[in-house]
């Protein structure tokens, strides 16, 4: 029961994340197609709408990666500690599963700041 609990919460994370980004993301959409009065004196760099997408697919490459490695870092440390009762020669082969399964939230914070490093 604690687990469906831990994966509900975790779900509920996930949906405010998400909720956060979208708001985030149409504030910078109403600033960008708000049009500069020409009285007023022109910002030194205005957001594009190219600039608000790619903010927000830097987010969602980031949000995806990091439950993505959770999944899987959650089945490699069940099926690790399981496996290390029995045999705990298999210690070693338990913390390098872990790390290839954090590797794929670097992946996805890599791919963020290629696409950040675009704007």
């Amino acid at each position: 029961m604690n687990v469906r609990k831990a994966m509900l919460i975790l779900l509920a994370i996930n949906i405010v994340i998400l909720a956060v980004s979208l708001s985030v993301f149409a504030s910078t959409v109403t600033k960008v197609s708000k049009s500069i009065e020409p009285a007023q004196e022109a910002p030194a760099k205005t957001l594009q709408m190219a600039d608000a997408i790619a903010l927000l697919a830097g987010a969602i490459a980031v949000v995806g990666s990091t439950v993505a490695s959770s999944i899987a870092l959650r089945a490699v440390a069940t099926a690790g500690f399981a496996a290390a009762a029995e045999k705990p020669e298999l210690t070693t082969w338990m913390l390098i599963m872990g790390g290839l399964a954090e590797g794929i939230a670097v992946y996805g914070l890599l791919l963020a700041i290629l696409i950040l490093g675009k704007i």
